[in-house]
């Protein structure tokens, strides 16, 4: 019966289970697919987008379907922008029909789909080899529910997209080197270059590997033709990839002048850390810890057939080359970046090596009757080896989860069943069905493991179901209804800590909300960002940026968010006392109260994303509109001496412009700001300096004061034991003593250093201000330069532990040690630490991420923080840092930037320079300009070559302004300017696209024919 029926038929029977699997154990926790980091930040909005995208195309297909939308931050291509995402992944155009209400569902349908095509691409792939269908099927199912499958379905859904595309391409390739039709691997290529930009070149590394693989295979055998092959190769990778240039195109040009094209190769690593290494042996079996994205989690039968290929090396010789590709490759940070775009180390590539572990698990299913003795004994060797290594990577313990005991558990149950066919003589149907089971249950709990709250982290970060339909409606408690009514083009923000504490950070950057929102938010956080809008924040030290997000708030900063005309900051009301931007006051109710945007109730509460405070908004009537002039401007060579601050402050009185034909008469800039002389207090009352602070410690009474102290030492107390180990007390006594006295030297001018105390506790710091009232009706700053890290060594974090146990006179065994120095060595703090700032009504801070953190790291040197607007004067500013040993500055300083009423009346005067008449639509923008003298067009619109200007029905040129926006220069009098967009490339892109797909369908009708008349053989073409 099996023989017969079609193999789809059982896998679509195991899909079920094992997918059904993943379901329930979500729908049993109350969870969805929707992880509440980016799945809510980034996936799940970017989705609803698009489903707005098709209705509006659908409904006025004229219109075109991608646009410039200005409510992608401070507008973007939504082709270009959302081509990572949405756009190439053709199973998203199905949201069109799930009703509006029912988006989390399609999330998570769309899902499950992927998964069940990446089985089908992978069967496909089986086609050309003559494996038994039991090895088929298993193969097929060790490769759906791969450990980089289970992990991406609840982090990043279209990461599936290679899993399915990889076996298609490597069909083509098959199809190509056996002398046959070049048409599907176009097909191929075509959904790759279609699909997402990012994997496209992950994948044509794979491609060009695989194809020299099949090729070595076939070279010396009698039917391959060299020369037609490689020719169909090219043919058919071309044809593909032309049928795809309409998106890939676009996108790519993009992606060249994006935030990304920065950083340096491989993170600057040659190697990985030890602990990396260390974790590689229990990621092959396991899910495990996403160390640089390193993904394996296949079943022990992948696993022993990689083992089985290996001991027959020349008999699978290509096989085990792309395999040892691999595996040697993941070793080796410079082959992460290459395959991660140049730049930091994923090792997100790792997932194409499934298809070779597959394809060995094929191999060993319909070999097992013919295993000898010494297989037998090095798959029992290799198991025994593995688990030793898995031990030895953790510090030599088996401190292992659940899920990790129960994979090695039936690796060798696995081996139980190999060697029982073999014993029983079992037929090689018999031994294939076992087998299938097998691996269906190993897969079973493995996603047991990943899925089930009682096994695994990763689902208890999933959001309970219908939380983010709840979310995404009640971000703003309503108040982005008001702020849409409001009539004129301008932008919105959110002010510090916006979000729920659980995600909230000094930045608010983590979501996408806002572009559902009905109003133009000016942060977005997407993976390709307008390099331009990066150089505009960096220009001015925008402590927010990133490359996921360039401008975020821009640091709530005024001058800058006046520029960008940020009319609006939403607000949380309990936030309303604290620090707001210059010129900001609250939206008031008709009777003259605050107006209150209600937090709506709900269900089943998430510290994740529910925020359970009211919204207030406050507005500023400094907002510049989109389009104004200047009438001077600022020459490269003057701006670049500025500082951040002062660049900032200058784009508010002219125009930077780079070029010389473009500019007009230089700006006299002369800064408002005032140098705030300070001085340095650390805070030494929890540092145990002397025998009082000892004493204090051992009743549990640190940074008390000494009135407290002794209090309880006239009382009854326990005994302190002040005399024991008194040699190595006192010595730390005097360490601490000794740092507190070079620390005091180090920062007797300006702030240098803040360091940790022998206990490895980070001291904390107030800069207090000399002269509190120059921080009056002004931002103050702190600007920070020159910053280098003193992280802790191994040896220093035993040190510190072994001084606690000295200061608390309490013993530490050998054992103790062993566990201690074990954990300091396997948990490293990749220099990553927080640095927060506080005054009186605000606290800021940033963080400086480990450069494991692969998306997110970049080295941090200099920073410039705002510690907020105030009318009254801030005396002093608290410091605080973690993790780390120390930093050191080359130096510190406090900085105010006044705003006054000379601002405001700035700032009017350049608000009536604006276009009159402005209508702003998706391409293009309208109005009339009015000046007496020429002078500088100026925008906030991104700077890119696919907006065109006409002043008066007439080209004129563009060029950038203020390092990142649309200028021009715009002569006198009255005119009428017109702005439109046109996406960059897909005019050529759409041409080779339809000339590409008219060529592929005559090939294809053309091989039809061929093959109905049978006059040449199939495979002509």
């Amino acid at each position: 019966m099996f023989k017969k029926t079609p193999l789809i038929v059982p896998y679509t029977i195991a899909f079920a289970l094992l997918a059904g699997t993943m379901f329930v154990c979500l729908a049993m926790a109350d969870k969805s697919f929707v992880w509440f980091k980016d799945g809510m930040a980034q996936h799940f909005p970017i989705l609803t987008q698009l489903r707005s995208m098709l209705e509006h195309f659908i409904s006025n297909p004229s219109s075109g379907f991608t646009h410039w939308d200005w409510s992608l931050g401070l507008g973007a291509d939504q082709l270009t922008n959302f081509s990572y995402y949405v756009i190439g992944d053709l199973f998203n155009y199905l949201i069109i029909f799930f009703p509006k209400n029912n988006i989390e569902f399609a999330y998570g349908a769309l899902i499950l789909l992927r998964l069940y095509c990446i089985g089908l691409a992978f069967l496909l792939y089986t086609t050309s080899y003559k494996f038994s269908k039991p090895s088929k099927l298993i193969g097929t199912l060790s490769y759906t529910f791969a450990g980089f499958v289970l992990y991406s379905s609840l982090h990043h859904p279209f990461f599936l997209l290679p899993m399915i595309f990889f076996p298609l391409l490597a069909y083509g390739i098959d199809r190509i080197v056996y002398n046959h039709s070049f048409l599907p691997f176009s097909l191929a290529v075509f959904l790759v270059v279609l699909g997402n930009f990012y994997f496209a070149w992950m994948l044509a590394i794979a491609t060009v590997i695989y194809a020299l693989i099949r090729i070595g295979s076939r070279f010396n055998q009698s039917q391959f033709k060299f020369w037609r092959s490689v020719g169909r190769l090219l043919a058919g990778g071309i044809l593909g990839a032309l049928m795809g240039l309409i998106v890939f195109l676009p996108t790519v040009l993009f992606a060249l002048k994006s935030t990304r094209i920065s950083g340096k190769f491989a993170s600057g690593l040659l190697f990985y850390t030890p602990q990396y290494y260390l974790g590689i042996p229990n990621s092959i079996l396991n899910v495990g810890s996403l160390n640089f994205w390193l993904i394996i989690g296949v079943s022990s039968i992948s696993f022993l057939g990689v083992v089985y290929s290996f001991k027959h090396f020349r008999e699978h010789l290509w096989l085990n080359i792309g395999n040892l590709i691999v595996l040697i490759g993941i070793l080796i940070p410079a082959v992460g970046a290459v395959f991660n775009g140049l730049s930091a180390p994923s090792n997100r590539w790792a997932l194409l090596g499934v298809l070779g572990f597959s394809f060995a698990a094929m191999i060993l299913v319909d070999n097992i009757h013919i295993l000898s003795g010494s297989d037998i004994a090095t798959f029992l060797a290799t198991s025994i080896l593995l688990i030793f290594l898995v031990w030895l990577g953790h510090g030599g313990i088996l401190n292992l989860q659940h899920q990790e005991y129960i994979a090695y558990g039936l690796l060798f149950l696995t081996l139980i069943v190999i060697m029982m066919s073999i014993m029983f003589g079992w037929s090689k149907t018999t031994s294939g069905i076992v087998l299938g089971v097998l691996v269906t249950f190993n897969l079973f709990t493995n996603i047991l493991g990943t899925y089930s709250l009682n096994s695994g982290a990763a689902v208890g970060s999933q959001l309970n179901k219908g939380l983010a339909q709840q979310y995404s409606d009640n971000y703003y408690n309503g108040a982005n209804k008001y702020v849409a009514k409001q009539t004129g083009f301008f932008r919105t923000a959110l002010m510090n800590h916006y979000l729920p504490g659980s995600v909230s950070n000094f930045t608010n950057t983590n979501t996408n909300i806002g572009m559902n929102s009905g109003v133009n938010d000016e942060s977005s956080y997407l993976t390709l960002q307008n390099g331009y809008i990066g150089d505009f924040s960096t220009a001015i030290a925008n402590s927010q940026f990133s490359f996921n997000t360039p401008l975020a708030e821009n640091d709530y900063r005024t001058a800058a968010n006046n520029l960008l005309g940020v009319r609006y900051f939403y607000v949380k009301a309990n936030k309303l006392d604290d620090a707001v931007p210059y010129g900001y006051q609250p939206v008031k109710d008709a009777d003259r109260k605050v107006k209150k945007f209600q937090a709506k109730s709900t269900q089943n509460y998430s510290h994740y994303v529910d925020n359970p405070y009211n919204t207030v908004l406050v507005k500023s009537n400094n907002a510049l509109p989109l389009i104004y002039t200047q009438k001077q401007t600022i020459s490269d060579n003057v701006f670049n001496k500025m500082d951040g601050l002062d660049r900032e402050r200058a784009m508010t009185q002219g125009a930077q412009v780079s070029e010389a034909k473009n500019q007009t008469t230089e700006l006299n800039y002369q800064s408002p700001r005032k140098n705030i002389k300070y001085s340095v207090e650390v805070h030494t009352d929890r540092v145990i300096d002397s025998k009082q602070q000892l004493t204090a410690s051992r009743l549990g009474l640190l940074g008390k004061d000494d009135q407290t102290i002794n209090k309880a030492l006239n009382g009854n107390h326990a005994q302190l034991n002040l005399d024991s180990n008194a040699s190595a007390t006192d010595k730390l006594i005097s360490q601490n003593k000794i740092l507190l006295q070079q620390n005091k030297r180090q920062n007797a001018n300006s702030l240098k250093e803040m360091v940790s105390d022998a206990n490895g506790h980070q001291l904390k710091y107030t800069l207090n201000v000399n002269n509190p009232n120059q921080t009056k009706n002004a931002e103050l700053y702190l600007v920070l330069d020159g910053i280098s890290i003193d992280d802790n060594t191994v040896q220093d974090k035993n040190n510190i532990d072994a001084n606690d146990h000295i200061l608390n006179n309490t013993n530490y065994s050998q054992m103790e040690q062993i566990t201690d120095h074990r954990n300091n060595f396997l948990y490293p703090n990749y220099a990553a630490y927080n640095l927060t700032a506080k005054t009186f009504n605000n606290d800021t801070g940033f963080s400086q991420y480990p450069y494991t953190s692969l998306s997110n790291y970049q080295p941090i040197k200099s920073v410039t923080l705002n510690l907020g607007y105030s009318t009254q004067a801030r005396n002093k500013v608290d410091l605080n840092f973690t993790a780390v040993k120390g930093l050191k500055f080359k130096s510190a300083k406090l900085v105010a930037m006044p705003f006054n009423k000379q601002y405001d009346t700035q700032m009017q005067n350049l608000k009536k320079t604006g276009l009159t008449n402005l209508k702003v639509d998706q391409n293009t923008v309208t109005g009339t300009a009015n000046n007496q003298n020429s002078s500088i067009m100026v925008s906030s619109i991104p700077y890119s070559t696919g907006w065109q200007l006409t002043i008066d029905g007439k080209k004129a040129s563009t060029f950038v302004v203020n390092k990142g926006f649309v200028g021009a220069r715009m002569p006198a009098g009255n005119h009428q300017i017109k702005l439109i967009y046109t996406t960059p490339g897909l005019q050529i892109g759409k041409i080779a696209t339809i000339a590409a797909w008219i060529i592929f369908a005559g090939l294809a009708i053309l091989r039809i024919i061929l093959r109905t008349n049978k006059s040449k053989k199939s495979g002509s073409f």
